[in-house]
C-alpha cells in the first residue's frame, strides 16, 4: 500500500545530486520500452542505497525516466515484496525497506535513506559511495574515517542546551516541505536528519539543531556573518581609516544567509557588461558565485573556532569571503582548485538540511558552477586560499575584455544571438577554436544542447566544422572573419592562455592544444627565442602526445632557464593548455619537490610563477630521434 506521508512533490522536478538520484523500471528504444530484470533492479537498490548511507543519506526513486516524466512500474505484487526488502537482503548491515507513493494514479518506488552510523557494504561487492551525482567505490577507512570526523567529532555533533519550544516551527514546516516529510512531526524530521536523539521520552537536540532552527539565535558568539565595505582596493589604518562595518548579521542560519544576501546584493554595483552583443547594467559579480561562495562558508567553516566568524569584505575591485577552519581533513587546496567532487564535510547535518531550505542545489555542484559563471561573465577565476585557520575566496570583478574582443564584438553588428551564441563565437574568436566541451564547461550545458547550438552557427555560415570524430572543433568561418575585419586570435599568435582564459584542447586524448597543425599552434618561434637553443630544440621535438617523464623534463629545463616563469608563459611556450598543464604537471612537480613556486603558500596567487628546484644541465633533456641522428 502506498506511503501517505512521503511527499514526492519536491522531487519530481529536481536534479539528480549527492542526495537524490531517479532510476527509470523501463530499457529499450521510445515506442518499445520493455520491464528491467528484476535482479538488476535490486542490484542497483542496493548498490545507491548503501552509496547514500555511506555518505549524508539521500532518496532514491524508481519510476521516474531522465526527462522527468514519470512512468512508475509494472512488478507484479511478490517480486515487489522482493524488491522493496532488498536494502536488508543485500547490505551488510541492512538498511530501512523501500515503500511505494502514488503521483497521480502512477506507483512509484521510494527508498529514503538516512546516514549509516557505520560503513555499509553490498554482500561480496564493497563500499559503494555517493559523491555528488556519482555513485562510487570506496575503502571502508575512508568512510569510517569521514563519519568519524563528520558525525561525532564535530561542533555541530555535539550536546545544545536547547529543547524543541527553542527551535523555530515554521523553518521546521519549510525544511520537512523541501525533504517530502511534511506529514512527519518536527520531532521525526530533527531525529531522521541526526538533528537530535531520545533518551527515554526525552528529546536531546544537537548543536546543528540550534544552528539551523534557534527560534532567536544560536548560543555561539560569531556564527552569524560580517559584512566589511572598503573605500579603494587596499585596507587602511589611523587618520587614512577606510573600513565601514555594516550592523553584524545573526541569528540561526537561514535567517542569516538570507539577510546577508539582502546586505551584500544592496552593496553591489551594476556596471556595463556584455551580454550578447550588448552592453546592459548587471551586478558587479554573477549572483550565483557570490552566493555560493557565502554559503560555503556558511555550511562548511568550523564552529568549534568561535573566536572568528564568516566575514564578507567588499573592495573595490574585489569581494573576499572569509570562513573560519582550514579546509576539512582529506580535502587538499589542489583538489579544491581542479573543480573535483569531494565527498568531506565538516558539517553533514548542517549540509542536508540547508538541501532541504533550498540554500543549496546540493552538494558537488557548486564550486564549479561557480568558476564558470565567473568566466561566462568575463571575470578572472575565482582564488581559493588557505591562510592558517581560515579559508578566503576572492572574486575580482575586472573585467578580461581587451580592447581586441571589443572591436571583435563591434564587427558582429546587429546579428541576431542568443548569449549562448554570443558566447561560443567569441570563444572561437578568442581560442581560434570552440568544441563541445568547452562550451558545455563555460555555458553549463548538456552535450545535446551544446551540439545543437555548434551546429546552428555552423548552418548560419558563422562558424566552420573541422570533424575529427570525438576531437571535432569549429572556427570562425572565414565570411565572419572577414566581416569582423581581422582574423581569430589564433591566427594572431595571440593566445587566450595570456589573458587568464583557459580553453581544453581539441584532441581530448592529448594534452596539447594544437595537435601538429602549425597554424593552430601559431607562430611561436619568438616566443621561443627567449629559451636557450637546447631548451628550444627539446620542445621541437616533444611531438603531438609526449610522454609524461619527458614533457616534465622539459617543464624543469623551461624553469631552470629562467628566474621565474608563469604557467601561461610556460602554456606559451609549449602551446599546451594552461589548464590541463597546471593540474596535471605543475602541481604534481611542486609536490614532488621539482619546482618551487613564487608564492608557496598562496597556489593561486595571481603573480604565481615557478622556478626549479635545482640546475639541471642540459645533457639530460630528452631528444627526440630526428634530433639524435643529427648527432
Amino acid at each position: 500500500m502506498p506511503d501517505r506521508r512521503f511527499d514526492i512533490t519536491p522531487f519530481l522536478s529536481q536534479d539528480e545530486g549527492q542526495h537524490f538520484d531517479r532510476k527509470s523500471m523501463f530499457e529499450g528504444p521510445p515506442g518499445a520500452k520493455k520491464p528491467r530484470g528484476r535482479r538488476e533492479v535490486r542490484e542497483q537498490v542496493a548498490e545507491y542505497v548503501a552509496a547514500f548511507a555511506n555518505a549524508d543519506g539521500g532518496v532514491l526513486v524508481l519510476g521516474i525516466e531522465d526527462d522527468g516524466t514519470v512512468t512508475g512500474h509494472s512488478v507484479p505484487s511478490k517480486p515487489m515484496d522482493l524488491l522493496l526488502s532488498a536494502p536488508q537482503a543485500l547490505l551488510n548491515p541492512p538498511q530501512p525497506k523501500g515503500f511505494l507513493v502514488s503521483q497521480e494514479g502512477i506507483e512509484l518506488i521510494v527508498f529514503d535513506v538516512p546516514a549509516a552510523d557505520v560503513p555499509v557494504q553490498m554482500t561480496g561487492n564493497g563500499f559503494p559511495l555517493r559523491v555528488g551525482d556519482r555513485t562510487v567505490r570506496a575503502r571502508e577507512s575512508l568512510i569510517a574515517a569521514s563519519k568519524q570526523q563528520g558525525m561525532h567529532e564535530s561542533w555541530e555533533s555535539r550536546r545544545s542546551p536547547c529543547t524543541l519550544d527553542d527551535l523555530d516551527p515554521d523553518l521546521l514546516v519549510r525544511a520537512r516541505a523541501g525533504a517530502g516529510l511534511s506529514a512527519w512531526t518536527d520531532e521525526e524530521y530533527l531525529l531522521r536528519r541526526k538533528l537530535a536523539d531520545r533518551r527515554g521520552h526525552q528529546l536531546l537536540l544537537r548543536r546543528a539543531a540550534e544552528l539551523l532552527f534557534a527560534r532567536y539565535e544560536p548560543d555561539h558568539p560569531n556564527a552569524g556573518i560580517r559584512v566589511f565595505r572598503v573605500i579603494g582596493t587596499t585596507r587602511r589604518f589611523g587618520v587614512e581609516h577606510n573600513v565601514e562595518e555594516r550592523p553584524r548579521i545573526e541569528g540561526n542560519l537561514p535567517t542569516v544567509l538570507d539577510q546577508a544576501r539582502t546586505e551584500v546584493g544592496g552593496l553591489l554595483r551594476r556596471p556595463s557588461r556584455l551580454m550578447g552583443t550588448r552592453f546592459q547594467e548587471m551586478p558587479e559579480y554573477p549572483d550565483f558565485a557570490w552566493r555560493e561562495a557565502m554559503h560555503n562558508a556558511v555550511a562548511h567553516r568550523d564552529y568549534a573556532i568561535q573566536g572568528a566568524g564568516t566575514e564578507i569584505w567588499m573592495f573595490e575591485d574585489r569581494m573576499e569571503v572569509v570562513s573560519a577552519g582550514a579546509l576539512p581533513e582529506g580535502v587538499t587546496l589542489e583538489q579544491v582548485l581542479r573543480l573535483e567532487r569531494i565527498h568531506r564535510s565538516r558539517n553533514p547535518r548542517v549540509v542536508r538540511v540547508l538541501v532541504d531550505l533550498g540554500y543549496a542545489k546540493d552538494q558537488g555542484e557548486g564550486i564549479p558552477r561557480m568558476f564558470a559563471e565567473m568566466e561566462d561573465a568575463f571575470l578572472p577565476r575565482p582564488d581559493v586560499e588557505v591562510q592558517g585557520q581560515q579559508v578566503m575566496v576572492t572574486l575580482r570583478n575586472t573585467s578580461t575584455l581587451t580592447a581586441s574582443d571589443r572591436r571583435f564584438v563591434a564587427g558582429l553588428g546587429d546579428a541576431e544571438l542568443s548569449r549562448g551564441e554570443f558566447r561560443a563565437l567569441l570563444m572561437a574568436y578568442r581560442h581560434g577554436r570552440v568544441d563541445n566541451a568547452r562550451l558545455r564547461a563555460v555555458m553549463g550545458l548538456d552535450t545535446l544542447t551544446a551540439s545543437q547550438l555548434l551546429r546552428g552557427l555552423r548552418d548560419r555560415d558563422l562558424l566552420t566544422l573541422h570533424s575529427h570524430g570525438a576531437a571535432s572543433y569549429y572556427t570562425l568561418s572565414p565570411a565572419l572573419r572577414e566581416n569582423t575585419g581581422g582574423s581569430s586570435g589564433a591566427d594572431r599568435g595571440e593566445f587566450a592562455l595570456d589573458r587568464g582564459e583557459l580553453d581544453d584542447p581539441i584532441d581530448t586524448t592529448s594534452e596539447r592544444i594544437g595537435g601538429s597543425s602549425g597554424a593552430d599552434r601559431g607562430e611561436l618561434a619568438l616566443d621561443r627565442g627567449e629559451l636557450p637553443v637546447d631548451v628550444q630544440n627539446a620542445i621541437r621535438h616533444l611531438g603531438t602526445r609526449p610522454r609524461k617523464a619527458k614533457l616534465r623534463a622539459v617543464i624543469e629545463a623551461i624553469c631552470t632557464a629562467r628566474e621565474w616563469t608563469t604557467s601561461s608563459e610556460i602554456a606559451r611556450f609549449l602551446s599546451f593548455s594552461q589548464r590541463k598543464l597546471g593540474s596535471r604537471h605543475l602541481m604534481p612537480m611542486v609536490e614532488a619537490g621539482k619546482l618551487l613556486r613564487r608564492h608557496p603558500n598562496n597556489p593561486t596567487h595571481p603573480e604565481q610563477a615557478y622556478r626549479a628546484t635545482q640546475q639541471r644541465p642540459a645533457d639530460s633533456l630528452p631528444r627526440g630521434r630526428s634530433q639524435a641522428k643529427s648527432e
